[in-house]
């Protein structure tokens, strides 16, 4: 686990199960740099799983942060090269 942030961080572990409620055809899924996102929106968080054959990871940022999808970005190229 990671954590970055002051009052509300950002946090990112690996190593979890696959959500509750995913399917590959959820309509709660996005695809960034060859990764799959199932989002899970919560009143003050919003939960983006990174859906792998090996280990999902997921991402756990407030909802007062604008521009979640840049997370997305960053982290998806490292996530598909590093986890098949």
């Amino acid at each position: 686990m990671h954590a970055w942030g002051n009052v509300h961080p950002v946090v990112l572990r690996c190593g979890v199960p696959t959500p509750a409620g995913y399917t590959e055809n959820s309509p709660q899924t996005a695809q960034v740099n060859n990764v799959t996102w199932f989002q899970q929106v919560h009143s003050d968080h919003v939960v983006w799983t990174a859906i792998r054959k090996a280990v999902n990871v997921e991402l756990t940022v407030p909802t007062h942060y604008e521009g979640q999808g840049a997370f997305l970005v960053d982290l998806g190229s490292a996530i598909s090269a590093a986890i098949p």
